[in-house]
């Protein structure tokens, strides 16, 4: 039986109050980005979240999300290419409480992401430490987007730079979960455009 369906399990309220929220289907996007330690979805950790909402084809600013999370596991080479600093417990999240504001952030929207496939799965191990189930949110990539208007192999692959280049949209906020986001909200709304979405 599907886990979504055993809203009764001993699950965390967050999650039950989560499973709760897909009996329509979603109006409302968020296109959002993880920092890790790493890429290896097994061993490593998210450092941040970020995540922006779009409504009626609008990105709306004032409903975003940004999270940094506290992590034992953390090496100065990881600082440098995310610019997330180790800080300390009380500045920042722990990863529990990062996880389950997110989840109540988002709701039933659907995702929208740069090769998201990989923060999902990054969502997921973290919410397996926490003994939920996976996201059941719908999720849409803009890379696949991209690749779909210029209909170009789908083997070929575009880092957010070049997909942001495409488009002349500036790169200042780039390696910050939060500016990746945002980057992320302009990119999809182009493309969803282009596409005819």
């Amino acid at each position: 039986m599907l886990d979504w369906l055993k809203i009764n399990k001993d699950y965390p309220q967050f999650w039950k109050d989560y499973l709760g929220k897909f009996e329509n289907k979603s109006r409302r996007y968020v296109a959002f980005s993880t920092e890790t330690t790493g890429l290896d979805t097994e061993k490593d950790v998210i450092l941040s979240i970020g995540a922006v909402a779009i409504d009626n084809n609008t990105i709306i600013v004032k409903d975003s999300f940004e999270a940094l999370i506290f992590q034992d596991k953390f090496t100065p080479e990881v600082a440098l290419k995310t610019g997330v600093l180790k800080g300390t417990p009380d500045e920042k999240h722990s990863e529990s409480e990062a996880i389950e504001a997110f989840i109540n952030y988002l709701g039933n929207a659907i995702l929208v992401g740069h090769r998201i496939h990989f923060d999902i799965a990054m969502i997921n191990s973290a919410l397996e430490r926490l003994h939920c189930g996976k996201l059941k949110n719908e999720a849409l990539d803009i890379e696949v987007m991209f690749k779909k208007w210029k209909q170009i192999p789908e083997e070929k692959q575009y880092s957010l730079d070049e997909l942001s280049a495409s488009f002349k949209i500036s790169k200042s906020e780039r390696h910050t979960a939060s500016g990746d986001a945002f980057i992320i909200s302009l990119l999809f709304q182009r493309l969803k455009q282009r596409l005819g979405l």
